[in-house]
């Protein structure tokens, strides 16, 4: 393809897409940090926690000071780990969310729709992109229906953890069974001592399906409006 010197000026600088590149690498470079510091987290931890452990070990008697180092070393090994992975959940989500919505609005001011997806009536955000697109925009997603499922899994797993911080003990028993449902379903992911536990394998497959999903988005979209470019009747 022949380079066109016009289409550079012409580019629509509101166009969201541009963003992706630099959000993208930010949230890769944020879970590769995530990795690098866990386990120097975990050895701070017990470093800490056992130093002032041993200053109380004249007032303890000895299965108290077992139990209490037990303790410290059951935080450090599952609830520090935690604690870090159902954070990244967060950004994940929240990068599918911000540019999905974003390009939603983009699409439809390109086709001259006066409808934006808040307008959507659909029980979550993917099922609202996929009615607008699919139902208003007449524009196939490019999304397989295993994303799309999967998907929709990274949202109910964000919801939990936003809302309660991946602690499931103090639900009612109806809302702990569709928790549990969610849980069996997701590879990577369980329930121990009543919180939300995300493998490392999990935290790194939501972020690829949400970089490939929003890249197929993006691709879409870009190609469709030809770069994108500046449409003539805003020149």
């Amino acid at each position: 393809m022949a380079f066109d010197p016009k289409k550079i000026l012409d580019l629509d600088l509101s166009y969201p897409g541009f963003s992706f590149g630099y959000e993208s690498w930010a949230l890769d470079t944020y879970l590769r940090v995530l990795d690098e510091h866990l386990t120097f987290a975990q050895d701070q931890y017990r470093l800490r926690s056992k130093r002032e452990l041993e200053k109380q070990s004249q007032e303890l008697l000895p299965e108290e000071m077992a139990q209490k180092a037990s303790e410290i070393d059951e935080a450090a090994e599952l609830q520090i780990p935690r604690f870090f992975r159902i954070g990244a959940l967060i950004p994940i989500w929240g990068l599918f969310e911000s540019f999905v919505s974003d390009i939603v609005g983009y699409a439809g001011k390109r086709e001259g729709i006066g409808l934006s997806l808040r307008d959507v009536r659909a029980p979550n955000l993917r099922k609202q992109v996929e009615k607008y697109f699919e139902g208003v925009l007449r524009i196939d997603l490019p999304w397989s229906e295993d994303e799309r499922t999967r998907l929709g899994y990274l949202q109910e797993l964000r919801n939990l953890i936003a809302h309660r911080n991946g602690r499931i003990t103090d639900m009612t028993a109806e809302k702990r069974q569709e928790a549990e449902k969610l849980v069996s379903a997701v590879s990577g992911v369980e329930i121990g001592s009543g919180f939300l536990m995300i493998s490392a394998e999990y935290i790194h497959e939501a972020a690829k399906l949400v970089f490939d999903t929003v890249a197929k988005l993006n691709n879409l979209v870009g190609e469709r409006y030809d770069g994108p470019v500046v449409p003539d009747s805003e020149t």
